[in-house]
Formats: C-alpha cells, structure tokens, sequence
C-alpha cells in the first residue's frame, strides 16, 4: 500500500500534460496489446499511417529534450501495463504518440544471434538518433525499417 501511495504522489508531482501523456500511453499499449494479437503487423502500420496523415504537415522536428521526454514517459507507462510491454510494443506506442505531435520516427526491427539463439528487438530512432531501446544496436542486424510515412524497407 505505502509503494502505491508513493506511486501516485511521484504521478501528482508531474505537470498535467505529463500525467495526460503517461495515462494517455498506458491506454495505448492496451490498444497494440489488442491490435497485436488480432491484425497482421502491416495492417497495424496502415492504420497508423491513416492516424497519422493530417499531421504529416507538422513540425518536422522538436527538440530532443521533448522526445527525451516522451520516450521516458513510456517507458513508465509500460512498466505499469496491463502485460508486460515488449520492445515493439513500447515503440509503437512512442511513435503513435510522436506522429500526433508531428514528429518523424523511425521504427526500426532487427535481429541477433546470442548463444546460438535468435533474438529479436525493435527500437525507434528520431533524427538519426536511437530514442528508444538500447543505444547500443550495433549487435542486431537489421531487418526492416518502417519510415514516417508508413513504408517499409528491408
């Protein structure tokens, strides 16, 4: 009881747009949660690219600090997901929310081979720069690379 009291004075102690946004990306991930489980991935960017058409005459950039920002909060608000947020998720997620503030991102897909095993990860990067997942993706390989205007390429 004490870690929830405390739980909900750290999320009080927020600027309300800050609390609008976490809550906002806690609903989210229930959506791609969903939407994951019954659409094909390419469906889910087709419809996400429709979401996000009208904006595509936005700003082009925004500063870092502000996408910083918004990759933290969620970050946190998958940690507080109904299920446990993967990697996709969590980068599905941050570029919905990015694509309705108007900023590009890169949806990126790639795998590695640890210990004989395949490993799979997604990240997303913003202005060349890795915004969310590790900073280190120089042990995956690739594999696609879904654009801000919903194209994918391998």
């Amino acid at each position: 009881m004490r870690l929830l009291r405390q739980r909900l004075v750290e999320f009080f102690r927020l600027p309300p747009g800050e609390r609008l946004i976490l809550v906002h990306a806690w609903w989210l991930f229930l959506v791609v949660e969903l939407a994951l489980r019954v659409l094909t991935f390419k469906r889910i960017l087709a419809l996400s690219q429709r979401l996000f058409a009208w904006k595509s005459s936005g700003p082009a950039s925004a500063p870092a600090a502000s996408v910083a920002r918004l990759a933290w909060l969620v970050e946190v608000a998958g940690r507080y997901a109904p299920m446990r947020a993967t990697c996709l998720e969590e980068a599905l997620v941050l570029r919905w929310i990015l694509g309705w503030r108007g900023i590009p991102a890169v949806l990126r897909i790639g795998v590695s081979r640890e210990k004989g095993r395949l490993k799979a990860h997604a990240w997303l990067e913003c202005q060349g720069q890795t915004i969310l997942g590790p900073v280190e993706t120089d042990g995956y390989l690739p594999l696609a690379a879904v654009e801000a205007g919903g194209g994918i390429t391998a």
